[in-house]
Order: C-alpha cells, then sequence, then structure tokens
C-alpha cells in the first residue's frame, strides 16, 4: 500500500509539474500542434516515469562480531494474553472508497460512448473518405467523435455548415478524440487531485485552436467564421467524450485566432521540462542499496579452501 501512495503522489507531482510549465510558458504561444504534443506527453511521462528506477550501490565495511553472544534466560512464567479490539483499517476504507468512484467515472465514460454510437445507429450516415457524416435530427451542438461527426444542417446556412464541417473535419482527420477520451480516462484515476481536471480543460481549449487555426487556412473569411462560432449556441448538454463546435471559450478562441504568430525561437521553452524531469529521477527514482565488503579473513579462508 505504501509503495502505492508513494506511486500516486509521484504521478499527481508530474502533472502539477507539467502543468505549471505549461500555464507559464506556453499557454499563450501559438505552437498549438507542439502544445497538443506537450500536454499529451505529460500525461504519458506522469504514469510512466515513476515506475522507472535506478539501482545506486554502496559497499560499506563489515561490523565487527562481538566475541560473547548474551544468552536470555528463559523464565517460565504463565503468559497473559490481553483480547484486544481490532483498530479501524482507515486506509481500506478510503482506498475502497476511492476506488468505487473512479469506477463510477469509468462506467459514466463507458456509458458515454455505448449511448453515441446507440444514438447514430437510427440516424442517416454520409461516408466519406476521411470521415462519416450524422446527419442529427435534433437541436444539439455539433461535434465530432473520432471519424464521425454529428450535425444537423438544417440549423444553419450553406456557408455556416462548411465552416462547421471544416473544423470538426480537422478534429476528425488529427485524432483529437484520442487526447478526449485519454484525458477521461486520466481524470477518473486520479480525480482527487484538481489539477487534472484543469490539465484536461486546457487540453481541450488546445485542440480547439488547432481545429481554428487550420480552419482559416481554408476558410476565406475569418470574420464569417467568428460570426458562426457565435451562432452556435447549447440547447443540450454534448456528450462528454466528444470533440463540441461550441465551447465556453468562445472568447478565448476569437482572441487566438487574432494573435500573431509566435516567433520559433520561443520554442526553447519546451526544453525547460527536460532538467525538472532530470531532478525529479535524481531525487525520486534512484534507489540507494548497502553492499557489505568481503573482509580479507574470509578472502584467505575461500582461498585455502580452493586449494583443498
Amino acid at each position: 500500500m505504501e509503495n502505492f501512495l508513494l506511486y500516486f503522489a509521484k504521478v499527481n507531482g508530474l502533472i502539477i509539474l507539467f502543468y505549471l510549465l505549461y500555464l507559464v510558458l506556453l499557454r499563450k504561444e501559438t505552437f498549438y500542434v507542439s502544445n497538443r504534443w506537450y500536454l499529451l506527453m505529460g500525461l504519458v511521462t506522469s504514469i510512466i516515469l515513476p515506475l522507472i528506477t535506478f539501482t545506486k550501490t554502496i559497499w560499506v565495511n563489515p561490523e565487527p562480531i562481538s566475541k560473547f553472544i548474551e544468552v536470555v534466560p528463559i523464565k517460565d512464567e504463565t503468559t497473559i494474553r490481553t483480547v484486544s479490539e481490532v483498530p479501524t483499517d482507515w486506509s481500506l476504507i478510503l482506498s475502497t472508497a476511492y476506488g468505487l468512484i473512479t469506477i463510477v467515472i469509468l462506467l459514466k465514460v463507458g456509458f458515454e460512448i455505448a449511448s453515441f454510437f446507440f444514438k447514430i445507429v437510427k440516424l442517416n450516415k454520409e461516408k466519406e473518405t476521411n470521415y462519416t457524416l450524422i446527419y442529427a435530427n435534433s437541436k444539439e451542438n455539433p461535434f465530432s467523435f473520432f471519424k464521425y461527426i454529428v450535425i444537423n444542417p438544417t440549423l444553419f446556412s450553406k456557408e455556416e455548415f462548411v465552416h462547421i464541417l471544416t473544423h470538426e473535419r480537422i478534429h476528425a482527420k488529427q485524432w483529437h478524440s484520442i487526447d478526449v477520451l485519454f484525458s477521461k480516462v486520466f481524470c477518473a484515476l486520479f480525480w482527487i487531485n484538481p489539477i487534472s481536471w484543469l490539465y484536461r480543460k486546457a487540453m481541450l481549449q488546445n485542440l480547439e485552436f488547432i481545429a481554428d487555426n487550420q480552419s482559416m487556412e481554408e476558410i476565406d473569411s475569418k470574420y464569417e467564421y467568428q460570426k458562426t462560432l457565435l451562432k452556435v449556441v447549447v440547447h443540450e448538454q454534448i456528450v462528454g467524450i466528444t470533440n463540441p463546435f461550441y465551447q465556453s471559450l468562445i472568447k478565448k478562441r476569437i482572441i487566438m485566432l487574432h494573435k500573431n504568430q509566435s516567433d520559433k525561437r520561443n520554442a526553447w521553452k519546451y526544453a525547460t521540462i527536460l532538467p525538472a524531469l532530470v531532478g525529479f529521477m535524481l531525487l525520486f527514482q534512484i534507489e540507494t542499496i548497502a553492499q557489505v565488503k568481503e573482509s580479507k579473513i574470509e578472502k584467505s579462508k575461500i582461498k585455502k579452501n580452493n586449494f583443498l
């Protein structure tokens, strides 16, 4: 149990480290694709790195054996046995409660995936080269999940439909749903850490920045695209495992659309995580083992036995 708690603490410590560096150095940069891989690798590194340990051996001199051995007399006395109450195992209770909450969150994720596929079975579909277009019949937000794009074309003009489809096609093409699903599972496993949820929020925001930025390369009018962003209003709660076209960060997305491209020389900021990871390995992932040196007397005895 102690080993698990130590591993748990290390994972949460690393995810906090990755998030703080992103918040301070990378959040305002326009390296959206690089930020995606930074955030994604942050989750992977936080899980794997605490499992990697290195061994350092320290040689120590043998302690002298005492010539006299103390003999403890055995007293023939009747042993008095007392019945004591079994203490409450709070660690077991807390870990069980934590595990149950984790299972509930994971079941919710599974239910969302199942409900999504159950829903699209009844809808009209149009198979394209890199995605499948699902024609929704309700007033819900357009969204994508892996290679599926769900949209109700009757709610939008032809131009708005093209804007939304361009945006969601980028999500589908670049497999952004993997990031969404992976971050959701990570939050389920480490739900007690609020930084995990903020980290996931940062990942989702950055995915929207990627889709917005690359959509503008295919769309002529930035103004019309922004109007489409503002028009899409939440009518119903969307599935948490999808990439919705509408997000609560509309204002931030519009600001990032007008932001000048970051200087490529600022890419050095990604390297700042490396010294921190090296420090983590040196401080926490090196296990010291004491090895007793062989004495000269023992070595001479071994040599004599070999001659005999």
